[in-house]
């Protein structure tokens, strides 16, 4: 029986069941995989991002497109549309931490194998410049939250994986993932999850993150990582990037490429 907080029975599927997820996801939109990343880890990297997600952290935009060569960020994102912390860790950079980045890697492959691509499908550029980006979120309590919406991109099958970090009912009291299944009904899937689970899940169906609720006793939100497939924009076609060129560096590199295309000149006319 479907219901608003979940199924009243939930398969059970280990890492190495990667087509038993298929067909779960095939079937229902989404599927939890138990017992993925060790205790361990997840109070690593908990540890790591609730220090750095602080109050004083820069507001800007969501970053929809992200520019080949783009750095790393952590921004805060409050808009019509979400109240949220996130960091964006390009793979071409060095790591905001090499833990989440690894862990991150590690549950790519594991959804490659799930969706039936390549397992480093995302780690390497393909020509139409389709990659991913690992990235952490964290929903503050009181005010955290995500529009309803639905991921597409192209042919590929846009399918995620989400490692929640903090935990319904343990450190949030109300809120978190829901996803309309393939039914079109909306599932609580944050109260499915235990610590340590991964959660694959279809895009392209409507999901949101409902504000989370904190418990009387805690100042906590909601933390979760994943990773996020889009096309890389080339830096010179990206309107974000060019609008972050100052007038005084675009003169310099035009002036850079002129005193080149002289230099080649004099050099090709004197050889």
């Amino acid at each position: 029986m479907h219901t608003e907080t979940g199924y009243s029975q939930m398969p059970e599927y280990g890492p190495d069941d990667a087509s038993g997820l298929r067909g779960a996801i095939l079937r229902d939109g989404f599927a939890i995989c138990r017992g993925v990343v060790s205790m361990a880890e997840i109070a690593k990297i908990r540890e790591f991002w609730l220090h750095r997600f602080q109050p004083c952290q820069a507001t800007a935009p969501m970053i929809w497109g992200p520019h080949l060569g783009e750095e790393n960020q952590v921004l805060y994102h409050e808009t019509s549309d979400c109240c949220m912390f996130r960091s964006y860790d390009f793979l071409w950079n060095p790591a905001i931490d090499l833990l989440t980045r690894e862990v991150g890697l590690r549950l790519s492959r594991l959804r490659n194998a799930v969706a039936g691509v390549d397992h480093r499908s995302g780690e390497y550029f393909e020509p139409d410049r389709y990659g991913i980006y690992i990235t952490t979120s964290y929903y503050p309590p009181g005010r955290g939250w995500l529009h309803a919406h639905e991921d597409r991109a192209d042919e590929r099958r846009h399918w995620h994986f989400m490692l929640l970090l903090t935990f319904k009912g343990q450190d949030y009291k109300a809120g978190g993932l829901h996803i309309k299944n393939r039914d079109d009904v909306r599932v609580d899937v944050d109260a499915m999850v235990q610590p340590g689970d991964v959660v694959f899940f279809d895009g392209s169906l409507t999901h949101d993150v409902e504000q989370i609720q904190a418990l009387p006793s805690r100042d906590l939100g909601r933390l979760q990582l994943f990773s996020i497939p889009t096309f890389m924009e080339r830096p010179h076609e990206s309107d974000r990037f060019l609008q972050s060129v100052s007038l005084g560096a675009y003169v310099k590199a035009r002036l850079r490429r002129l005193k080149q295309r002289l230099i080649s000149q004099y050099d090709y006319r004197y050889t």
